[in-house]
């Protein structure tokens, strides 16, 4: 890809959020009766509270537990009652402490009602946007082309935020901000995107954890005790909801149990057999993806090992660490980010980023957006029912 005038990064991440809304505007005309608050997808038997369901009649999809946005909508417009609204949430403790985008949609909207759900998609356009124009910036800092800003787009997490309003697209979009922040040498802005990331996505601990690996190992002691700092207020902020009632409880089973049982016991989908084993096979590609991205992920820091003075080693780490995270965590029950395709794939995205841009380095950017392929084209089939629905809806099909 060679760079051209009309692929400056602006453009590119305005194109992008006018593409995403243009998705969503064609969606709720056509697969969800114009309702938007259809893009949470509130499962069919999930119990709502009754204030939320007077005021904003909700489309119900066909599964009866939906997703994790349905809880983002529930606390954008209450965000400072949270512990009423705990009862309605599958884990009350998990869904507050990502309090970060639902507080600002309220705070955007002013706390009028009838503006969250507007803030709320207008941040989520604006964060995926900003991925796009990072992860462009990054691209040009590494001599290649900004073209390959969109890809940011193809990640997991991004095709799940544009899906589900989920918190992952805003996440990974953070960290390609930190790694853009620490490569241009704006360690204050990187500093603040690492203290606020947590309150985004837990998981976002671990671009903190990154920045302080790095400066350990340079033995910048200061810059090292400072981002331990960085996480401090969300650590009072986890204080201060311990009373809710807890997580998803986890227990050790064995290396990689949950990573086996996704390949030996492969989801039964209700479908005719030719395409429940299409679909399986897919599935089985897009463990196959990620597997092998998360073992480039852990080799990455050895090929690197000569390298951690530079300010690209932020990025390096933050690789590394989502990849020995994917690695343990797959050897818990319950499965919790192991559950299906669509649950690693946007939980450790930041994997996927970091090797796309490691390969623009190197100039051999093609294993890691084949990879990357395997996993965004089975999530993108999670597209194909509503744009079926659109299809026939401007069509009259």
């Amino acid at each position: 890809m060679r760079s051209t005038s009309a692929a400056r990064p602006w453009r590119l991440s305005l194109l992008a959020m006018l593409s995403i809304l243009l998705w969503w505007a064609l969606a709720v005309r056509f697969a969800y009766d114009g309702y938007w608050n259809a893009l949470y997808c509130t499962g069919g038997k999930v119990r709502m509270p009754e204030w939320l369901e007077s005021r904003e009649p909700l489309y119900r999809v066909t599964g009866p537990v939906g997703y994790d946005g349905q809880w983002f909508h529930v606390l954008a417009h209450r965000p400072l009652e949270s512990r009423e609204s705990a009862p309605y949430m599958d884990a009350p403790r998990l869904r507050v402490q990502r309090i970060l985008l639902p507080l600002a949609a309220w705070l955007l909207a002013f706390g009028q009602f009838e503006w969250v759900d507007p803030a709320y998609f207008t941040l989520m356009l604006v964060s995926l946007g900003a991925g796009v124009w990072w992860t462009a910036r990054l691209a040009e800092l590494r001599g290649a082309s900004p073209l390959w800003g969109p890809a940011f787009l193809l990640l997991p997490s991004s095709l799940s935020s544009i899906d589900r309003m989920l918190s992952d697209g805003p996440l990974v979009a953070a960290a390609a901000g930190l790694f853009y922040f620490a490569e241009t040498g704006k360690w204050r802005a990187a500093w603040t995107v690492a203290a606020l990331a947590p309150f985004i996505r837990e998981s976002g601990l671990l671009l903190t954890a990154a920045g302080c690996a790095v400066f350990l190992w340079q033995r910048r002691w200061r810059l090292a005790a400072l981002w331990a700092c960085a996480p401090a207020a969300f650590f009072v902020w986890l204080h201060s909801i311990r009373d809710l009632p807890p997580d998803f409880e986890l227990a050790w089973k064995a290396p990689f149990a949950s990573a086996i049982r996704l390949i030996l016991q492969p989801t039964e989908y209700s479908f005719a057999p030719w395409l429940r084993r299409g679909l399986q096979g897919l599935d089985l590609a897009s463990h196959a993806g990620f597997f092998a991205a998360i073992l480039l992920g852990l080799a990455l820091l050895w090929q690197r090992r000569l390298e951690l003075a530079s300010p690209r080693s932020v990025g390096w780490t933050t690789g590394v660490l989502f990849a020995a995270a994917a690695a343990l965590l797959s050897g818990f029950e319950i499965r919790y980010a192991w559950d299906d395709f669509y649950s690693y794939g946007r939980v450790f995205s930041p994997i996927f980023l970091v090797l796309l841009l490691e390969g623009l380095e190197r100039r051999r950017p093609a294993l890691p957006a084949a990879l990357l392929a395997l996993v965004a084209a089975r999530m993108g089939l999670q597209f194909a029912s509503p744009a079926w629905r659109i299809l026939r809806g401007l069509t009259g099909l």
